[in-house]
């Protein structure tokens, strides 16, 4: 990804920054990812699958940290002399070979973490629509294509001039058709990232599309799915920082510390996106009371014949289930459990839908 070393910018950030900053990321992040995993282990006794993804792309986030921690000292000393700004030294060979693989790495890990955040929204999504036909027409091809993306990703990284010996790296990777190729695989790869998040948002909001609810708690579920957007603006932001100029090799220390934040970032909002609290809940003795209005917030559960409120689905994101209520396995038993919902419901019971309050 980063092989000139010839010439090269300047650092734009420090070395007690670009780890100080890294490791800050990695540390809000664990602190979400154990907030998360507290809520759900009290709300269900477990863990479900896509924490794991979450869990995942943290370790793999923490591994890429510890590599720069490692590495750091090589990637300064690089640029220091891509920049004219120190002689090589008699190990720069060395040097530029454990760096530059270090860098794969870096990156391999940096994808995975990525993609590993969205498989974890994907199997999220598809809980909260698994009694709406329809969702998994979209979600399996967006699933396809999220895979695909991901591979297409990895298959970009210029592995030669990474891998190779430091004489194929002065002679071949530091052209000015090399740079381009970094410079347009990295345009390429957000390209396919904004996609693939665009495509995941699609699932939530095209259930809300036909549901009826108050509009103030569809705005308000439509925020929360749209968080999304926070990972697609960071990507957007670093591609446009480190590769605004197809003719020169970006500031590595610059790049790397943007990918460092988006990693970071996806995984925060991962678990910002399913936390208890930000779902709107109304109180249920209000709705047992109160008959349903024409217009409540009902939806049609196609297949069942029957109709059940939309605000006691909602509510099951927030809902933490009584002893001696259902106890459901939400993999294996999702068929059942959702007709479960519907039967208790209709006997204005209040069963709850296996979707967690803090994913």
């Amino acid at each position: 990804m980063d092989s000139n070393v010839s010439a090269g910018p300047m650092p734009r950030v420090g070395k007690s920054a670009f780890l100080g900053l890294i490791w800050a990321g990695f540390a809000v992040a664990t602190i979400c990812c154990g907030l998360r995993g507290l809520a759900r282990v009290r709300t269900f006794k477990k863990l479900l699958v896509d924490d794991y993804f979450v869990l995942l792309a943290l370790s793999l986030v923490l591994a890429s940290a510890i590599t720069w921690q490692v590495f750091a000292d090589d990637l300064y000393q690089i640029m220091r002399v891509s920049a004219g700004l120190e002689m090589p030294g008699e190990d720069f060979a060395r040097v530029s070979g454990r760096y530059f693989k270090a860098t794969l790495a870096v990156i391999i890990l940096f994808y995975t973490a990525l993609w590993s955040i969205k498989i974890s929204f994907l199997l999220f999504f598809r809980r909260l629509g698994n009694n709406v036909r329809g969702q998994r027409r979209i979600w399996w091809p967006v699933l396809g294509v999220t895979l695909a993306t991901y591979f297409a990703c990895i298959g970009s990284i210029q592995y030669r001039c990474l891998v190779s010996s430091f004489e194929y790296l002065a002679a071949n990777c530091g052209t000015p058709a090399a740079t381009s190729f970094q410079q347009i695989t990295l345009k390429l790869n957000c390209a396919w990232d904004v996609i693939t998040d665009c495509l995941i948002m699609l699932i939530p909001f095209s259930m809300l599309k036909g549901v009826q609810m108050k509009w103030h708690r569809k705005a308000a579920l439509g925020g929360i799915f749209s968080l999304v957007v926070i990972t697609m603006v960071v990507a957007i932001v670093r591609t446009s920082l480190v590769g605004s100029n197809n003719r020169t090799q970006p500031d590595s220390s610059w790049l790397y510390l943007w990918t460092a934040i988006e990693a970071s970032i996806a995984i925060i909002v991962a678990c910002l996106a399913t936390f208890r609290n930000l779902f709107s809940r109304e109180s249920s003795r209000q709705r047992d009371e109160k008959p349903a209005a024409p217009g409540s917030s009902n939806m049609f559960l196609r297949g069942s014949g029957r109709r059940i409120k939309m605000s006691d689905v909602l509510d099951s994101l927030a809902s933490k289930p009584e002893d001696g209520q259902s106890k459901y396995h939400h993999q294996s038993e999702a068929t059942s459990d959702a007709q479960s919902m519907v039967d208790s419901n209709s006997h204005g019971t209040h069963s709850l839908y296996e979707i967690p309050r803090a994913v």
